[in-house]
C-alpha cells in the first residue's frame, strides 16, 4: 500500500515515483550485497567487532529502506535533507573501515541514490561524499601508512562518488522520458477514442434524433390540412406529434448525456456502473452490478465495451421484456496477457440465436455490430439466448496490467 501522500499525488508524478521506488529499492539490494561481500574480504587479522556491528547496522538500514520504499522514497524526495543521515552514515563506514579499503563500494550506492531522486541536485551529495571521503582519508591514513597516499586513492577513488551519482541522474532521465512517452501516448488514445466516440455521435443523431425531426416536420407541415378537412384525423396527428416530440427529446438528452460523459478518463468499473446506473433510471428495471476494481483496459478496448454495454442495455429495454438484469465484471488469467470479461444477462423472452451470416442476410445488424466493435480490439462475444429463458451477452477484450497509470491517470487526459 501507497502512502497517503503518494496516493494524492498526480497520476503521472505517482507512475514516475513508481519506477524510482522500484529502482531505489534495487539500489539498496545491491548494497546489502555489497556490504556482506566486503565483510568477507576483510583479513581475518584485521577484523574486528566493530566492523562487524558497522556492517550489520548497514544491512539493516539497507533491507528496511528496501522493504518499506513505498514509504521511504515520497518521503525522501519531498524532504532531502534526510539523505544526509545516509550520507553520515557512508562517512562512518570509511572512517571506520577505512577510506582505501573495500568498503567505499558501500558507500557508492548512495550518490546513485541522491542522483536518481533528486536528479542534478543531487550531485551536491556526491560532493559532500567527496569531501567526507577526504576527511575519513586524512583521519586513516597514519593508521595504514602513507604509502596509500597513491593516485588511486587521492583522485581516483573519489571520482567515484560524481560518475555513481550521474549515473543515478541518467537513470531518472530515463524514466522522466518513459513517463512522458506514457502521457503522450495516453493524450493521443484519448484523442482518437473522442474522434470515433464524435463519429459514432453524429451517426446516431442522423439515424435516430434526425429522422424523428423529419418525421414531426413532415406530420407538422400537414396537421393544418387535417384540421379543416377530418377534426378527428387532425386530433390524432396532433397526439401523435406530442409523442413523437417526448421521443425526440429522449433522444436528444441521451445524446447530450453521452456527449457530456467522462466516461473514457475514469477508472473502467466506475465508468460502467455509471453506464449501468444510467440505463436503470431511465428504464425502471432491476439491475444487479458486480464489477472486480482491479481490471481496466486501452482506451480504445474502454471505448468499445463501454458501447457494448449500452448498445446490449438498449436492446434488453427495446426487445426482452426483462424484469431484471445482470452485469458483472470479471477477469481471466488463463489466456496470454489476461482477457477481462463483462457479462450482460436478462431474464426477458430470449430468442432463437442465428449466426452472422444469417442475421447479415436478415438485416440484423446490431448484434453484427457488437462483434465488430469487440474485434477491432482484439476481443470476442458471445451470445447465448433460449426463448423464454433470457439472453447472455459475455465480452472478452484484452486487459492491460494495472499500475499507476491506470485508473485516474486517464482522469489527467483532456
Amino acid at each position: 500500500m501507497g502512502s497517503p501522500v503518494h496516493d494524492g499525488l498526480p497520476p503521472y508524478e505517482r507512475m514516475l515515483e513508481e519506477r524510482i521506488g522500484g529502482a531505489f529499492s534495487l539500489l539498496m539490494q545491491v548494497r546489502m550485497l555489497i556490504a556482506a561481500i566486503t565483510l568477507g574480504l576483510v583479513p581475518s587479522s584485521s577484523l574486528e567487532l566493530k566492523l562487524v556491528v558497522l556492517v550489520a547496522i548497514v544491512l539493516l538500514v539497507s533491507w528496511q529502506a528496501a522493504r518499506r520504499r513505498r514509504t521511504i522514497v515520497p518521503w525522501l524526495l519531498r524532504s532531502p535533507g534526510w539523505l544526509i543521515i545516509d550520507v553520515g552514515l557512508s562517512f562512518v563506514v570509511l572512517a571506520i573501515g577505512g577510506s582505501s579499503g573495500p568498503f567505499l563500494l558501500a558507500t557508492v550506492v548512495t550518490a546513485a541514490i541522491a542522483g536518481l531522486l533528486y536528479g542534478w541536485r543531487g550531485m551536491m551529495i556526491s560532493a559532500v561524499q567527496v569531501a567526507g571521503y577526504y576527511t575519513a582519508f586524512l583521519l586513516t591514513v597514519d593508521r595504514v601508512g602513507t604509502d596509500l597516499a597513491t593516485f588511486q586513492t587521492v583522485l581516483g577513488q573519489p571520482v567515484y562518488y560524481p560518475l555513481v551519482g550521474y549515473a543515478g541522474v541518467a537513470l531518472r532521465r530515463l524514466f522522466e522520458q518513459q513517463v512522458a512517452e506514457a502521457r503522450a501516448r495516453t493524450r493521443a488514445e484519448a484523442m482518437a477514442a473522442a474522434a470515433e466516440e464524435r463519429g459514432r455521435l453524429a451517426r446516431e443523431m442522423h439515424d435516430s434524433l434526425a429522422k424523428t425531426l423529419s418525421g414531426i416536420a413532415m406530420a407538422a407541415t400537414a396537421l393544418p390540412l387535417w384540421v379543416t378537412k377530418d377534426t378527428d384525423r387532425a386530433a390524432r396527428e396532433a397526439a401523435e406529434l406530442a409523442a413523437a416530440t417526448a421521443i425526440a427529446s429522449r433522444e436528444a438528452r441521451s445524446l447530450l448525456n453521452e456527449m457530456r460523459s467522462d466516461n473514457l478518463t475514469r477508472p473502467l468499473p466506475e465508468a460502467l456502473r455509471e453506464v449501468v446506473d444510467r440505463w436503470a433510471e431511465s428504464s425502471g428495471l432491476r439491475v444487479e452490478c458486480e464489477l472486480r476494481q482491479d481490471v481496466d483496459m486501452s482506451l480504445r478496448a474502454r471505448y468499445e465495451v463501454l458501447s457494448i454495454l449500452s448498445e446490449v442495455l438498449s436492446n434488453v429495454e427495446r426487445h426482452a421484456e426483462a424484469s431484471a438484469v445482470e452485469v458483472r465484471l470479471d477477469r481471466q488469467d488463463d489466456t496470454d496477457g489476461g482477457m477481462a470479461v463483462l457479462t450482460i444477462r436478462d431474464d426477458g423472452r430470449g430468442f432463437r440465436v442465428e449466426s452472422l451470416e444469417h442475421l447479415v442476410r436478415a438485416g440484423h445488424y446490431g448484434l453484427v455490430g457488437l462483434h465488430e466493435r469487440a474485434e477491432r480490439v482484439g476481443g470476442t462475444v458471445e451470445v447465448g439466448s433460449v426463448p423464454g429463458a433470457g439472453t447472455t451477452v459475455r465480452v472478452r477484450l484484452p486487459v492491460r496490467e494495472l499500475d499507476s497509470t491506470s485508473g485516474s491517470t486517464l482522469a489527467e487526459v483532456g
